[in-house]
């Protein structure tokens, strides 16, 4: 069953903690599509010969980690200007849209990640374009919302708890859980209805 993986991805920490997920995904027979994998620019190899020639990079780094890691993080330091190397680190607002919303036409469920102190506006956006799309799609099942952030479990706390429109449109078609094993098994759950129903799961 092909499922749409929402949430924050802006961090290294954010990305591993999404890429480790959509494996264990993956491993129970699940097909998540994870925007950060599907977005995989290059740089050109002038442009890393270039850096290793102004001392900026090392060979050494690079065995270790991909160039656009590097990259990323020498803009991030300020040390360089993406418009200056001619990459692009992050991918255009069109073709961001376009990628992702494919992708949620596509899914059949959503797994959507609901930690910090408020829900990542992205995520928000991408639960709302599923929930309309359900609307006429019957094959849709639903979206399953991970909270594993204690900041905003109790009000007061220390965040603002989740938005209650946004927790709304979750609980009309899905559920919130608290452990990501209890996701693998409500996707795997919709995934053996559509199988029963004789619906295409997109595998």
């Amino acid at each position: 069953m092909k499922i749409y993986f929402a949430g924050p991805l802006f961090t290294p920490y954010e990305r591993d903690y999404i890429s480790r997920c959509a494996k264990a995904l993956r491993e129970h027979g699940l097909d998540p599509f994870v925007p950060h994998e599907s977005f995989k620019p290059a740089v050109p190899p002038e442009t890393v010969e270039q850096l290793i020639g102004r001392g900026l990079i090392t060979r050494e780094q690079l065995q270790k980690q991909p160039a656009i890691e590097l990259v990323r993080e020498l803009v991030m330091a300020g040390t360089i200007g993406s418009k200056e190397l001619g990459v692009e680190i992050k991918a255009p607002p069109k073709s961001c849209f376009d990628n992702d919303f494919g992708a949620i036409s596509e899914a059949k469920a959503m797994l959507a990640i609901i930690n910090g102190t408020e829900v990542d506006d992205g995520t928000a956006t991408e639960i709302g374009i599923f929930y309309a799309l359900k609307q006429r799609d019957p094959t849709k099942k639903g979206v399953v919302a991970l909270h594993e952030d204690w900041r905003t479990l109790d009000r007061p706390g220390e965040g603002k708890g989740l938005n209650g429109f946004v927790l709304g449109c979750i609980l009309a078609m899905g559920k919130v859980v608290y452990k990501l094993e209890d996701a693998i098994d409500q996707l795997k759950a919709w995934q053996a209805e559509l199988e029963a129903a004789g619906a295409e799961t997109g595998r």
